[in-house]
């Protein structure tokens, strides 16, 4: 029936179960639909229910068969389905004033318009994809691919999606102490409901055994104006920490309940694959159970292209895209990818409990590509919590948030925590080969296994990374290489990390390396605040790496560490500039074996005008310094 909304037989290549076969037999009649009964609701005028048999060609479609949706379909009942296309021209709409569910064992394929849009917070709408096999997925590619269920958004295929607002995020309003049933918030909990599930996010010391693993998980028993009564009592403690003079951080509360639910299941990940030429909007949705992942040398490793919500290579069609608001939890894969797509903006967004680097886009296959840009990327308060790897110990680099290539993209107000991983993970990611300028202001990194933020780019062009915290991470608030760049970080604090507050890997380029305005406390965690890492020999060094107007507390040795001894071959001269700066205990340390060129020239009103060398080198011995020193 080419005018109504199912038809069967068709030679379709892109059914919803990835069916190529142009012979299918309908149903026998005596098979029910699977539908629930519902009381009458208001349709649309132009609008054909579900539930109507005079809707479809053969009946209201069953478990076995594939709905086509060629003009404006109202879903008033539950259903379970082999999958859903949704043709150009065509509508599926879920019923607004009612809780419905629509399961699909196979693909669903949007190239028209799908609508979830639930009127109020008791109703609810889910999308349900129960017949994944991840074993079986296929991975990449531009079009759909039968084995690989999810739901696929292609040609001019529209997402209008939007629940209940509700308060994505918060924090708690002071510390959370281990057996508590009532946590009070700093900001007023709108939206949230009896029955909200909740993730409290870690903040202990690294000092504390599991700091980057101590979640609570609870479930909303009532909600009093800012305070919230958790149905069991909190298992671990979430201290307020006092990361400096007037600045306190407490942990963060994620709501992880939507009344739009999009997901695949415990048994089966799903995913979401997006490459229109429309614009999309999805807000206050749950995705869970996406991401597929296979069996690799005995661990598992993702599926490429299938990820929790993957815009793929829009371009231009993407622009005006609101992703506002959204939960993805438990996926298996990258969470939130807009690859080569552009105009896109992520706000209150929450990747919780996801496998691989949470918010990213492809990066280039070696050091030599520039990797694929995305222009006009916004990140406003996104959150990337507990991001695992599999193995753990093979999660080199990962990160919460992927900095990619790009022009006019921003990081605004974005927290990174519980990122797990082996060398060089981090909450924040600037990659070499995918280099993009970002805006990026008012970030916070804490309670990672390795640094808060790890940068490794070679370049001329000048990133500014301002407003940032960094606290609690198990090695560097900030890991800065790889070997020349002129980046700015200013106006940030580094509190309690567990290596250090800086470690330097990176030489100035034909502009200063620039840090200015830094509050650096190592908490008596580190031995040194800021570390002069081995840097690649043989490069020609002209500016000096500056540190200007900052304070330096806490540090069990010195401020500054230049310990680079030789030992793993030869590094590159140290040129160091350290103006107007506050200390309390030592402020350096140089060790015997830097290069013998080395110089630290100090400004400060305390100290004065002096030039620090090797030992050996010629000038008037400190020996808390371990430094000869002269008047500039």
């Amino acid at each position: 029936m080419v005018g109504g909304v199912r038809y069967f037989g068709l030679p379709w290549d892109e059914t919803a179960g990835g069916a190529t076969t142009t012979t299918v037999a309908p149903p026998p009649p005596q098979a029910a639909p699977s539908t629930t009964a519902a009381p009458p609701s208001r349709v649309p005028a132009g609008w054909s229910r579900w539930s109507d048999r005079r809707s479809w060609s053969r009946g209201v479609p069953g478990p076995g068969e594939t709905a086509v949706v060629t003009r404006p379909v109202f879903l008033d009942v539950d259903a379970e389905v082999a999958g859903v296309a949704v043709m150009p021209g065509g509508q599926l709409m879920f019923d607004p004033g009612a809780s419905r569910r629509l399961a699909s064992r196979g693909n669903m394929v949007v190239r028209g318009r799908l609508v979830m849009r639930p009127s109020e917070a008791a109703v609810s709408h889910r999308l349900v994809f129960t017949g994944a096999r991840e074993r079986s997925f296929v991975g990449g590619g531009m079009d759909v691919v039968g084995r690989d269920t999810g739901l696929w958004v292609m040609g001019a295929g529209r997402l209008d999606v939007a629940g209940t607002p509700k308060l994505a995020w918060t924090r708690a309003a002071g510390a959370l102490a281990a057996g508590a049933t009532r946590i009070t918030l700093q900001a007023a909990p709108a939206g949230w409901r009896p029955g909200d599930e909740l993730a409290i996010t870690p903040t202990t010391s690294p000092a504390h055994d599991g700091n980057t693993d101590d979640y609570d998980l609870v479930t909303v028993q009532a909600v009093s104006g800012r305070t919230v009564t958790l149905s069991a009592p909190l298992r671990n403690q979430h201290p307020a920490v006092r990361v400096a003079p007037r600045k306190t951080l407490t942990a963060e509360v994620l709501n992880l309940t939507r009344n739009v639910r999009i997901e695949g299941t415990t048994q089966g990940r799903s995913h979401v694959f997006v490459r229109s030429s429309r614009p999309q909007s999805i807000r206050h949705a749950a995705i869970r159970h996406m991401g597929p992942r296979k069996p690799a040398d005995g661990f598992s490793e993702f599926v490429v292209g299938r990820y929790a919500l993957h815009l793929h290579m829009c371009g231009d069609g993407s622009r005006g895209s609101l992703v506002e608001g959204v939960v993805i939890r438990d996926a298996g894969s990258h969470a939130f990818v807009p690859h080569l797509s552009n105009g896109i903006a992520f706000r209150d967004c929450i990747s919780h409990d996801t496998y691989e680097d949470a918010y990213w886009w492809d990066d280039p296959p070696d050091t030599r590509t520039a990797g694929d840009p995305s222009h006009d990327i916004r990140y406003d308060r996104c959150v990337a919590s507990l991001v695992r790897h599999d193995p753990p110990y093979r999660g080199y680099r990962l990160a919460g948030f992927f900095i990619g290539a790009g022009r006019g993209n921003v990081a605004r107000g974005c927290v990174a925590v519980g990122v797990h991983g082996a060398t060089d993970a981090s909450g924040f990611e600037w990659p070499e080969g995918s280099e993009g300028v970002w805006k990026f202001t008012g970030c916070v990194a804490h309670n990672n296994t390795e640094h808060g933020i790890f940068t490794w780019q070679n370049t001329g062009l000048v990133h500014v990374i301002s407003d940032y915290v960094g606290y609690h991470n198990t090695e560097a608030g900030i890991s800065h290489g790889a070997y020349q760049n002129p980046y700015v970080y200013r106006d940030s604090v580094l509190y309690g990390n567990g290596y250090a507050a800086v470690a330097v890997h990176a030489t100035a380029s034909g502009k200063p390396l620039s840090f200015a305005n830094l509050v650096c406390d190592g908490a008596g965690l580190s031995d040194y605040l800021v570390v002069a890492e081995r840097h690649e020999p043989r490069l020609e060094v002209g500016a000096p790496t500056t540190f200007t107007g900052c304070s330096f507390r806490g540090a069990r040795k010195a401020a500054f560490g230049f310990v680079y001894d030789g030992e793993d071959g030869p590094s590159n001269t140290e040129l160091f500039s350290v103006s107007n700066c506050r200390f309390q205990g030592n402020e350096f340390w140089l060790a015997g074996g830097i290069q013998p060129a080395s110089q630290i020239a100090v400004s400060d009103p305390v100290l004065g005008s002096l030039l620090l060398r090797r030992a050996d080198q010629p000038g008037r011995l400190v020996p808390e310094w371990n430094a000869k020193v002269s008047r500039r």
